[in-house]
């Protein structure tokens, strides 16, 4: 039995003991009639008392039944949601089972795609080595292969290092390979080697690697970087009347200025906390520098030394020593251009290509028809 059953019975058994109750006195006040006055008011009195509680009674049993009727409200709306719920998971779970049978559908045909890709490669590879079998490798097809690799060793050297003066040796090794065979065929070819050459020949030299060697040696000097000296020296030589006029003219500041004598030398304007942090901006302008020499930023180039020589003088001693060789080195850094324009030299290297496609075809053509 549910809790709800066994509070309607409840409200039951308190009804029929409340209708027995009220008989009983209703009962008791007839048998009573015939009573004396005092057992007659007596019976009354106990007749409301027993009305009252009859009456309290009912009003709990009342409530009591409004309360079960919002409870039982309450469970039937939790019963729909749960209803609901399981009604949703039901349709989750049908959802869930058609993704995972279309996940193995996928599978499947994943599988069938890598057999049939495996199958064209080995037979690719079967159609590729008869036809490397049918080739005839001669001297000359060497000789190409290795110009157009050295040409490809320069052309990513120009990409990536953006380093002309190698890729020159390179394109000129490969032009003295070219040279070799002596084939008429390729004199479009060396002709746009050459002009690639030509390019590249006229760029201006740049020593990187010097100009970064440069830098690397200003790291240790930092160290070593001493703090300004200042003292105030007299002035001598000096005329008879402008002396004469500046001790007038002290006799009368004396009166508002008070001048004292003390034995420790004075103090620098800069401090060595402060000479610590310089150091560190000091070493950042300089990897700065060094970024923007790989970069070949002109503008980052030249505000990095600017600024290090800024530091340099306000910071540190730049008359002799340490601080006089980072400002010259930054001196002479500074007047460098860095900014190189990389021309197309590729032109030498895309017409041997094309010239070897070309061979190679007329090569496989004449292996076709001597089968």
């Amino acid at each position: 039995m549910s809790k709800t059953d066994g509070d309607i019975d409840n409200v039951s058994e308190l009804e029929a003991s409340n209708e027995g109750l009220a008989e009983g006195v209703f009962t008791t006040s007839l048998e009573k009639l015939s009573t004396p006055p005092s057992m007659f008011w007596a019976a009354i009195v106990t007749s409301l008392i027993a009305l009252g509680g009859l009456a309290g009674s009912s009003w709990y049993g009342w409530n009591y039944i409004q309360v079960t009727q919002v409870e039982l409200v309450s469970v039937s709306a939790n019963v729909r949601r749960l209803e609901s719920q399981m009604v949703s998971i039901q349709i989750l779970e049908s959802s869930s089972q058609k993704i995972l049978d279309k996940i193995r559908e996928i599978n499947g045909e994943i599988e069938r795609l890598d057999t049939r890709n495996q199958v064209v490669i080995n037979r690719t590879e079967a159609v590729a080595e008869q036809l490397a079998k049918s080739l005839v490798d001669t001297r000359s097809s060497y000789i190409l292969a290795e110009a157009e690799y050295l040409l490809k060793l320069a052309d990513q050297r120009l990409i990536v290092e953006r380093n002309p003066e190698t890729a020159v040796t390179l394109m000129r090794t490969a032009q003295a390979l070219l040279g070799q065979l002596q084939d008429g065929r390729l004199l479009t070819v060396r002709k746009l080697l050459a002009k690639d050459l030509q390019a590249l020949e006229s760029i201006p030299f740049i020593d990187v690697l010097g100009v970064q060697a440069d830098l690397l040696a200003l790291d240790s000097v930092l160290d070593d970087l001493q703090l300004p000296v200042r003292r105030l020296t007299p002035v001598l030589n000096e005329e008879k009347t402008i002396t004469i006029t500046i001790d007038k003219w002290m006799d009368k500041l004396s009166e508002f200025i008070r001048i004292r004598e003390v034995d420790e030398p004075i103090a620098p304007l800069v401090s060595a906390s402060d000479a610590g942090r310089a150091r560190e901006l000091l070493r950042l302008s300089l990897e700065q520098i060094k970024v923007a020499l790989i970069r070949e930023d002109q503008v980052l180039f030249s505000s990095g030394i600017a600024q290090a020589k800024r530091l340099s003088k306000y910071f540190f001693d730049v008359i002799s020593g340490p601080g006089f060789r980072v400002v010259n080195t930054l001196s002479v850094l500074e007047n460098i251009q860095i900014v190189r324009l990389i021309p197309d030299a590729a032109q030498g290297l895309r017409a041997l290509k094309t010239y070897r496609q070309t061979l190679t075809k007329e090569r496989a053509a004449g292996s076709e028809v001597s089968q």
